[in-house]
C-alpha cells in the first residue's frame, strides 16, 4: 500500500512533468518504479535491523561456512524450478514476437488477451502459494494425511474459482476488450482471443497449483522437461505452425487465434500430467 502511495503520484509527475521536471512519458514510469523499489529495499533493511520479530534469526551476525551438501540439495530442486520459469516466461515472450509479424491490430489484440490472462493468473498463483506452504508444513510434520487434505482442498477451490472466471471472461469478453481500446478492429479480434484465454485459464489455474505442489514433494526436474516439451513444443511451435505454415492438413491461418488455440492445449496437457505425477504421493497417504 505504501509503495502504491509513492508510485502513483510519482508516476503521474514524471510522466506528465511539472515543478521543473520535463515530461518523460513512458520513461517516467520506469524511473518511478526504480525509485519505489529502492525505497522498498531501504525500508526492508531498516525493518530487518530494528524489528524484534527478526532478532531470533540472527540475520546480522557472522555468516557460517557454506554447507555444500545442503547447497547441492537446494540446487537440485532450485535450478530445475528456475528453468521451468524460464521456459514459461520465454514462451509468452516469443509468442508476442511471432504475433507481431501479423501487424499492429493482431499485436494490440494479443496484448489485451495477455493482460487479462496475467490478471487471472494472480488467483491460482495466490492459492498455490498458500496451499504449498500448508502442504510443506504437514509433510515436514510427518502428516501426509493432512497434506493430502490441503492438496485436495486447493484443487477444488482453484478449479471452482477458475470456472467462475472462465465463465465471466467468455461472456464479457467484448466488454473487457473495450476497456483496453476503442478501436473496433482490436475489440473484435481481442474478444475472440479472450474466448481462448477463458479456456486457457481453466487449464492454467490447475497446472500452476500442481507445479507448486510438486515442489512440495521435491519433484522439479520432470515438470521442467514437460514445460519445455509442451510450452515450447506444443504451445509455441504448434501455434507458429498453425499460423504461418499450416498443420495437419489445415492451411496457415495467419491469425493470432492460432496461438490462442495452441496455448490451452499445452497448458491442459501440463495440468493433466502434473496431476498424474503427484497422485501416487496422495495414494500413499490414504
Amino acid at each position: 500500500m505504501l509503495a502504491l502511495r509513492v508510485k502513483i503520484p510519482l508516476s503521474i509527475w514524471l510522466v506528465g512533468g511539472g515543478a521543473g521536471v520535463e515530461p518523460m512519458g513512458a520513461v517516467g514510469c520506469a524511473w518511478a518504479t526504480l525509485v519505489v523499489n529502492y525505497v522498498l529495499v531501504l525500508l526492508s533493511v531498516l525493518m530487518l535491523k530494528t524489528q524484534d520479530i527478526y532478532k531470533p534469526f540472527r540475520i546480522w551476525q557472522r555468516i557460517e561456512p557454506p554447507d555444500w551438501l545442503q547447497l547441492r540439495s537446494f540446487a537440485r530442486l532450485g535450478i530445475p524450478g528456475g528453468m521451468a520459469y524460464l521456459v514459461e516466461v520465454t514462451s509468452f515472450t516469443l509468442m508476442a514476437l511471432f504475433i507481431s509479424r501479423l501487424g499492429t491490430v493482431a499485436t494490440a489484440s494479443h496484448q489485451v488477451a495477455a493482460s487479462v490472462a496475467a490478471v487471472l493468473y494472480m488467483m491460482p498463483l495466490s492459492i498455490a502459494l498458500a496451499c504449498s506452504a500448508r502442504v510443506s508444513f504437514w509433510l515436514g510434520a510427518a502428516r501426509p494425511d493432512h497434506a493430502k487434505r490441503a492438496v485436495l482442498l486447493g484443487i477444488r477451490l482453484t478449479f471452482l474459482i477458475a470456472l467462475v472466471f472462465t465463465a465471466i471472461v467468455s461472456i464479457a469478453g467484448r466488454v473487457l476488450a473495450s476497456w483496453y481500446s476503442a478501436n473496433p478492429e482490436i475489440i473484435a479480434l481481442a474478444s475472440g482471443l479472450l474466448v481462448w484465454v477463458a479456456i486457457y485459464h481453466l487449464a492454467d489455474a490447475i497446472q500452476v497449483l500442481s507445479a507448486f505442489l510438486l515442489r512440495c514433494y521435491r519433484i522439479t526436474l520432470v515438470p521442467m522437461l514437460l514445460y519445455g516439451v509442451l510450452l515450447w513444443g506444443v504451445g509455441l511451435l504448434g501455434g507458429y505452425r498453425l499460423a504461418y505454415e499450416g498443420l495437419g492438413g489445415h492451411a496457415a491461418t495467419y491469425s493470432a487465434s492460432s496461438f490462442g488455440a495452441a496455448r490451452p492445449v499445452a497448458r491442459g496437457l501440463c495440468a493433466a500430467l502434473f496431476l498424474g505425477l503427484f497422485w501416487p504421493f496422495l495414494a500413499k497417504s490414504v
